[in-house]
């Protein structure tokens, strides 16, 4: 009986080192659960505690913040990431060519979006408040990427998805329940913004021991080609964030704040299957990601695609059965006064899963380097969207409910048609 127990106990060990301690995509995925579950739990709070009209501007100004901030990044973090890796982990120094290119880019992105956001939002006030918050979260996506070098993505959890909404879950609900204004929300918005870039630039030094020598930085080491390809994974990738903010901006103009304000909930369930497929893509993006170009074969790629599906797809399976049986008691409980969008809810749930078996299949491609056709899938992803966006201007009455699902669907599918076209090309 004892050597069956110590034997049980071996094999449940190897399990765990084989399939939990060692899954990168898992503890990532756990990692960035807490902090959109404690989002969720506060988007719920927001939808009770504000008027519709109040929820819906919050809506929009969070959703240009993250467009804003995917823009400001420019996609340096997956251009730059084996070189930082190589230089964080053999060479224990930081590149300052890396340096100067992301601060550079930053300045640029931080002006253009200065003069969109005061055509977007009325009063300097709150456009200081998103350009500030936008500098620190360019900051904390870098770091967060970067921090995951060594395989060890505590320091990237920690910064991204803890502290992060831990502090803006706080700093709100304390904030509302002492006066029921919406600026308090965009306060504790900005301050937790602020001590989580501090904390994650302080901790991502100690953590690789780097030594900075200069904090000067160079025009010459600003790269053309370099921001060019980021520019061109910007906007191959932008797309989502820049649907995720129109829907809301032009769905206010075409529908109004209730639509804005019901479009907010989806999105944050559709939000929860990206959240199961890009915490498991990024998790696993060091080792999805080859050293050498000759190194990428179509055997590599499908036991890459395999490895990322079979960690992702049992959790996206449960969830949609969850949306489907109990769609009535999850907006009961969380948004009672949307409880009207069940049937909605359901639907998402759908299109949630067909971003599951995409995505991983886009990523992996991307993170190598391998989206040969860059130009021609952004020309066509910006002319669906565009006809998408102006389509309710142009037919009257036409469904809120079509509308959004269209435009959450038909992007998944341009991406995931001009994927299999680069895939076909892998030897």
């Amino acid at each position: 009986m004892q050597t069956i127990k110590k034997l049980l106990k071996k094999k449940l060990k190897i399990l765990y080192n084989k399939y939990l301690s060692e899954n990168l995509g898992l503890i990532n995925l756990f990692g960035k659960s807490f902090g959109r579950v404690l989002y969720l739990i506060l988007v719920a709070y927001f939808s009770y505690k504000l008027s519709i009209e109040d929820f819906a501007e919050f809506a929009i100004f969070w959703s240009s913040l993250r467009m804003f901030t995917f823009y400001g990044t420019n996609n340096l973090n997956i251009i730059y990431f084996s070189k930082v890796r190589k230089h964080l982990i053999e060479e224990r120094r930081w590149s300052k060519k890396v340096s100067s290119n992301i601060i550079l880019t930053t300045i640029f992105f931080c002006v253009l979006t200065t003069i969109i956001s005061l055509l977007l939002f009325d009063g300097l006030q709150k456009t200081l408040i998103l350009v500030s918050c936008l500098i620190c979260s360019i900051i904390i996506r870098n770091i967060s990427e970067f921090a995951k070098a060594d395989n060890n993505l505590f320091l990237s959890i920690f910064v991204d998805d803890v502290l992060f909404y831990a502090l803006f879950f706080v700093l709100s609900i304390i904030g509302l329940n002492y006066t029921n204004d919406l600026n308090m929300v965009f306060y504790g918005l900005l301050f937790a913004s602020i001590v989580t870039a501090i904390v994650s630039l302080s901790l991502f030094i100690r953590k690789f021991k780097i030594k900075i020598t200069t904090y000067k930085i160079s025009i010459n080491d600003f790269s053309i080609k370099e921001f060019k390809l980021g520019l061109n994974y910007t906007f191959l990738r932008g797309n989502e964030v820049l649907s995720n903010f129109a829907v809301r901006y032009l769905g206010q103009i075409y529908f109004g704040d209730l639509f804005v304000a019901y479009a907010h909930i989806m999105y944050q369930f559709y939000n929860v299957f990206s959240l199961l497929t890009m915490s498991v893509v990024s998790g696993f993006q060091s080792k999805i990601t080859v050293n050498e170009s000759n190194e990428f074969t179509k055997r590599f790629f499908n036991l890459s695609y395999g490895k990322i599906q079979k960690t992702i797809l049992p959790f996206a399976i449960i969830l949609l059965l969850v949306f489907i049986f109990t769609s009535d008691n999850i907006l009961l409980l969380l948004f009672p006064k949307y409880i009207s969008f069940s049937g909605l809810l359901i639907k998402v749930g759908f299109v949630g899963l067909l971003f599951v078996f995409v995505q991983p299949f886009v990523f992996i491609l991307i993170y190598n380097n391998r989206f040969i056709n860059i130009s021609n899938l952004n020309i066509t992803q910006y002319f669906v969207m565009l006809i998408l966006f102006i389509l309710p201007s142009l037919v009257s009455n036409f469904n809120q409910e079509v509308w959004l699902l269209s435009i959450m669907t038909c992007l998944i599918l341009v991406q995931g048609i001009f994927a299999c076209l680069n895939y076909r090309k892998i030897k």
